[in-house]
């Protein structure tokens, strides 16, 4: 796959909520959250919404570029706690994230742990049960509420196939772990993505040619998507605009390959 690079984007993105054209910045923008800085706002501490600590694979990996922008936009800490070839918690090699995971979730304290289930959540349905139960018990002596939010449809390859029907399990193992337990909450990404992979979305390129991985127009609606979730949940949370986040370079990012 070749690695994507700004050059190879329409000048424009659409971003779901409201489908607001913004434009794009050339590569070597930089990082507005590490240049610029950011101010941690009351609002977000007052509503547990900072710090964030984000959870997940490689699909993760690529959304939290522009989450780290327009987190640090709405006046939180964001940090991205995402694991490319792995970062699951239940599944192969889930034993390897549990020894990180309690010095991890130690830096969303008085905030919120996000949890996007990942492409190897598989297993039985009482493992990953307990897998999230363990997940909510050990982020609540964080001292931090948990949200699980389900992953984008991908096209299996021969890798994935033999396990579908488990990761389909999961987000409904995940929802029922959600309503049973305080402090955690479970987020449908549907609107977002659809109930199928689509590379393309509204005439732009959503998905990567993987069929697996986002391209910087998903990742740029996911993240407008969930910080308006996240303002549901907490309204005293006020999410940055998308023109503040948008235009800041991470469309550069290494993770998005084969967009």
């Amino acid at each position: 796959m070749n690695i994507f690079t700004t050059s190879a984007i329409r000048p424009f993105l659409l971003v779901t909520t409201g489908f607001l054209a913004l434009g794009l910045t050339a590569c070597g923008a930089g990082s507005a959250a590490s240049e610029k800085g950011w101010h941690e706002s009351e609002a977000a501490v007052e509503a547990g919404l900072s710090p964030i600590v984000l959870l997940g694979d490689s699909v993760a990996a690529g959304e939290a570029a522009p989450l780290t922008q327009a987190v640090a936009a709405s006046g939180a800490k964001f940090v991205d706690a995402t694991s490319t070839g792995g970062g699951n918690v239940t599944g192969p090699n889930a034993k390897a994230q549990w020894k990180r995971l309690p010095k991890t979730l130690a830096k969303a304290e008085g905030g919120t742990v996000i949890y996007q289930l990942t492409t190897y959540d598989w297993g039985s349905e009482s493992e990953q049960r307990e897998a999230y139960e363990r997940l909510a018990a050990e982020t609540e002596k964080a001292d931090a509420d948990l949200v699980l939010v389900t992953m984008p449809p991908i096209r299996p390859d021969s890798f994935y196939k033999p396990h579908m029907s488990e990761l389909a399990r999961a987000a409904e193992v995940a929802r029922s772990v959600a309503e049973e337990a305080d402090g955690v909450e479970f987020l449908d990404a549907g609107e977002v993505w659809g109930d199928r992979y689509q590379r393309v979305r509204d005439g732009e390129i959503d998905r990567s040619k993987d069929g697996i991985h986002t391209c910087p127009q998903g990742a740029a609606r996911f993240t407008a998507w969930l910080l308006d979730e996240l303002a549901e949940l907490e309204p005293a949370f006020e999410p940055a605009e998308a023109s503040e986040w948008a235009e800041t370079g991470w469309t550069s990012n290494k993770n998005f390959r084969g967009c």
